[in-house]
């Protein structure tokens, strides 16, 4: 029963290490994301909680599909860009009737 705990103890470190690395590096809070990385494998189990309490991203941030995007995700979302293509092809109308 003594191998137990120390199984956990594993699969917590490999977990919390992983999901530090795999961690968008502007999203993690706190700390840059390689010195998580190494509290996480470097003082387990400690390092590990306090990545998952303040080092975390936070759910609902920019990865999660909410925030502000910086571009519109299709050209057809773009309100600028539907402008222009408009303008553009008004202009090549215009040209051809002259």
């Amino acid at each position: 029963m003594r191998v137990f705990p120390l199984a956990v103890l594993i699969v917590f470190t490999v977990f919390v290490t992983v999901f530090a690395s795999s961690a968008d590096k502007n999203e993690v809070r706190g700390l840059p994301r390689w010195v998580w990385v190494l509290l996480c494998i470097a003082v387990t189990p400690l390092g590990g909680i306090l990545y998952l309490i303040f080092g975390r991203p936070l759910p609902g941030g920019p990865s999660a599909g909410q925030g502000t995007r910086t571009k519109p995700v299709a050209p057809d979302d773009d309100a600028e860009f539907l402008r222009r293509l408009e303008d553009e092809i008004r202009r090549d109308r215009d040209d051809k009737n002259d």
